[in-house]
């Protein structure tokens, strides 16, 4: 059996150490809390945890709890170790699925990051979530070793009994096989043995995550599973192993097939030699939930730091600004001017205005959103938006189409930062569309695989979206516009997301752009 990895130590902490440091504080004193909760939440989660005596998983959380946090404090996982042979020794023996060990680890992680978010320590997330990321992946990829390891021996001693006993022990043989295959099937992770560069053996979680069923993987190339972008560098790494015959190593590759927010996949694989040559026994793990969670983060980073440049020039051009606003419109009511110098002045003030309205709107982005939630009719939100705009809209001959679903419930919101969001969007409806164009407005209840949402939604009939800027369409200061700021739609995503929604964008050339805000019900 191949050497288990050694006990190394994490790296040391990449973010300021006094963040670093109170983390480590809250995360013991906390201790009792995520402990309990921790036990709750295993016994909800399978019968073979509710099976349990409640002071045995107390004792076994509480060891798996103080092993995770003297990896963080340490950076020694020599107690994780040694609680990871001793947890998988006890849980197979008592017939639990390995998936359900796997859900139990990655509880600390989802428990502590709810916990921070929950309060007011949201902000250590930076700089506490790699290390916990870290110490997680250390765990998952130490079990799977484990996994592996007793793997390879189930399939010498296969062949051992095949060669020995082929007569006498069959039905011994066919449970056995029968046991394995049931283990293998019951982890998350995508278990598969390559020899040369075909699939011998998939266990059903690699089906299913790369889409296809078991027939359809079997005898078929690893490589038409992976990304085509990603086939040089997995392919040429395995290759390399095998060509070696022994080693292994760590990969990060796109399933080919999936959508690409769906497709990020780590794997981690092994060469070995089991009397027929060598094969390549690998474990992969869908990574896109932590992908998405990282990039999460660092779009949170990027706002702070937007923000915080935003608010320091602002108030430094503020106070000025203003003083030179008031100053030319006073100068304007006293100056006997002629009508060319008189219109010199007042397009400086409207200029002026407008900074003034730039720095009101980098100010909102700065500062912290508040939400003040009550009941609101979004039909009636919708058409307090409209009559502001009616003047507008009428002046561009545009024609308005408005559709409310009837007998829609009202929905817990801020109306102020809602109709200020739909405001944004039907300024940028009435820029994009021609004398005599045509924007629909609508308000109704949808369902979609993550729930029932209040949808607010806006189409207009101009050119739609440049693609140029599809991509980062809500980021501060994207536009086209040689009079826009590009901070409407970025305020827009913020207010939608500050109430727990999501802004969902449709676009072709010469067909015009929809947007939809998909608010969730608290009826």
């Amino acid at each position: 059996m191949p050497a288990l990895s050694q006990p190394q130590l994490l790296a040391p902490p990449t973010r300021p150490e006094d963040a670093y440091a109170r983390f480590m504080r809250w995360l013991p004193a906390h201790q009792g809390e995520i402990i309990d909760q921790w036990v709750e939440r295993l016994t909800l989660m399978s019968p073979s945890y509710r099976r349990r005596p409640t002071a045995e998983l107390y004792l076994t959380v509480t060891e798996a709890f103080r092993a995770n946090w003297e990896a963080l404090e340490t950076g020694n996982l020599e107690r994780i170790d040694r609680f990871i042979d001793f947890i998988t020794e006890k849980r197979l023996h008592a017939g639990f699925p390995l998936s359900d060990v796997q859900k139990a680890f990655e509880l600390f992680r989802e428990l502590v990051v709810t916990r921070l978010c929950q309060g007011e320590l949201a902000y250590l997330l930076p700089g506490c979530l790699p290390r916990i990321n870290s110490c997680l992946a250390y765990t998952i990829h130490r079990f799977s070793d484990c996994f592996q390891g007793m793997h390879e021996r189930y399939l010498r001693q296969h062949a051992h009994q095949l060669e020995r006993q082929v007569h006498a022990r069959t039905a011994e043989l066919a449970e056995s096989e029968r046991r394995y295959k049931a283990l293998v099937n019951e982890i998350n992770d995508g278990y598969f043995i390559v020899q040369g560069e075909r699939i011998v053996f998939a266990n059903q979680a690699f089906c299913q995550m790369h889409g296809a069923d078991l027939d359809g993987v079997l005898s078929r190339r690893f490589s038409d599973f992976v990304a085509a972008d990603d086939r040089p560098l997995v392919m040429g790494a395995l290759w390399e192993s095998m060509a070696k015959r022994s080693g292994g190593g760590q990969l990060e590759y796109d399933r080919a097939g999936c959508p690409a927010q769906d497709a990020a996949t780590e794997i981690k694989y092994r060469v070995v030699d089991l009397g027929q040559g060598p094969v390549t026994i690998g474990v992969c793990r869908d990574i896109s939930q932590r992908v998405a969670m990282e990039a999460t983060i660092r779009e949170h980073e990027r706002m702070a730091y937007v923000g915080n440049v935003a608010a320091s020039l602002s108030h430094e051009i503020r106070n000025p600004l203003s003083t030179c606003t008031l100053n030319m419109l006073i100068l304007n009511q006293k100056l006997d001017l002629d009508g060319f110098d008189r219109r010199r002045l007042e397009l400086t003030v409207r200029e002026l205005t407008r900074l003034e309205d730039i720095l009101r709107q980098l100010l909102d982005l700065a500062r912290p959103l508040s939400l003040n939630c009550r009941p609101a009719h979004l039909p009636q939100v919708t058409r307090d938006c409209l009559d502001l705009l009616a003047g507008k809209m009428h002046a561009q001959g545009i024609r308005l189409y408005q559709r409310h679903a009837p007998g829609m419930p009202p929905a817990e919101v801020d109306p102020d930062k809602i109709e200020q969001a739909l405001l944004n969007l039907l300024l940028n409806a009435i820029d994009s569309v021609e004398q005599g164009g045509r924007i629909t407005v609508w308000t109704r209840p949808v369902t979609d695989g993550e729930g029932d949402w209040a949808e607010l939604g806006v189409h207009d009939n101009g050119p739609g979206i440049d693609p140029r800027l599809k991509e980062n369409l809500f980021a501060p200061f994207a536009t086209n516009k040689a009079h826009g700021t590009g901070l409407g739609l970025s305020n827009v995503k913020r207010v939608v997301e500050a109430h727990g929604g999501k802004v969902l964008v449709k676009s072709r050339p010469g067909l015009g752009a929809t947007f939809m805000l998909r608010l969730p019900w608290t009826n």
